[in-house]
């Protein structure tokens, strides 16, 4: 009779996935192996037992967004920060025009001022700020950064650590949704508001929160839109507009449920317009989306 076959490091780390019904696509899974060790070496329980966890693969989830990139075309960039594990993985960052997304900045800015004035919004800037926010209405944009002033939004991204990100409207010159930004400054900006800042307190980063989980659903592509299944919640802020060198489509946002916890930020440039770049954009979503199976 010939020996048992031995166990694997790959049999014990599947067989556990299988048994809390995680479903981890073949591309996604890396697993650590201490020094000198091999997948062919029988394992005793208590080596088992202190196994390293499944992580994603990164250099197979690039390449499936470098497949995706080259068959779409165009420039992207993304960056996902891992809330289960603490990791980021950055793929093609690069600098973008912000379009809509400043506006999550914009808001984060006035609600500093109410706290430096010791003042709230009024009733009519609490209704610019739901129309800012969830159905991206430019004129009260317009309004909101009138009143709380370009630097003043500048000021709140030097605070928040967000060291790429340049604010453009009024005195600064340029309109707002020309402001440059990366995608992990924008990552920044979301851990902030989901996790905790000095900038501004529990209260306004729950009321940014609040506003950005009731976008309206045909904003909702990208981040929030890979599609996701049932019970996932979502917070999100997409930004998107036209430029000689391709149509500019960013989605920021956080996912929760599913297995999932994250906050990721996406940057493209559409070398065919709105609806194409949509498409692309939350393809890249559904990459990740598939990938956070496993932790970072």
């Amino acid at each position: 009779m010939s020996s048992p076959r031995p166990v694997t490091r790959r049999v014990v780390v599947d067989s556990t996935l299988a048994l809390v019904g995680v479903v981890v696509p073949m591309w996604v899974a890396t697993r650590a192996t201490s020094p000198g060790s091999t997948t062919h070496t029988a394992l005793s329980t208590s080596s088992a037992q202190a196994l390293p966890r499944a992580t994603v693969d990164r250099a197979a989830l690039a390449a499936r967004l470098d497949a995706h990139r080259d068959a779409r075309g165009g420039t992207m960039g993304l960056v996902v920060h891992d809330l289960r594990s603490g990791q980021r993985f950055a793929w093609r960052s690069f600098t973008n025009e912000s379009l809509s997304t400043i506006k999550v900045l914009i808001l984060v800015a006035c609600l500093r001022k109410c706290q430096e004035d010791a003042k709230d919004l009024t009733d009519e800037q609490h209704k610019r700020a739901r129309r800012m926010i969830q159905s991206s209405d430019n004129v009260a944009t317009d309004s909101l950064l009138a009143w709380v002033d370009t630097a003043n939004v500048q000021r709140a991204a030097v605070d928040l650590g967000l060291k790429g990100t340049e604010v453009k409207g009024g005195s600064a010159g340029g309109w707002w949704g020309y402001s440059t930004t990366t995608p992990d400054d924008l990552v920044t900006l979301l851990d902030a508001i989901a996790l905790g800042t000095a900038v501004i307190h529990a209260g306004h980063r729950a009321y940014i929160r609040h506003l950005m989980a009731g976008v309206v659903p045909a904003q909702r592509w990208g981040v929030a839109d890979p599609p996701l299944p049932n019970g996932v919640y979502t917070e999100t802020k997409n930004g998107w507009g036209p430029l000689p060198d391709g149509y500019r489509l960013n989605s920021i946002g956080r996912v929760v449920g599913d297995g999932r916890s994250h906050t990721m930020a996406i940057l493209t440039r559409s070398p065919q317009g709105f609806r194409y770049g949509k498409e692309t954009i939350s393809g890249l979503s559904k990459i990740v989306h598939e990938a956070l199976a496993l932790p970072l």
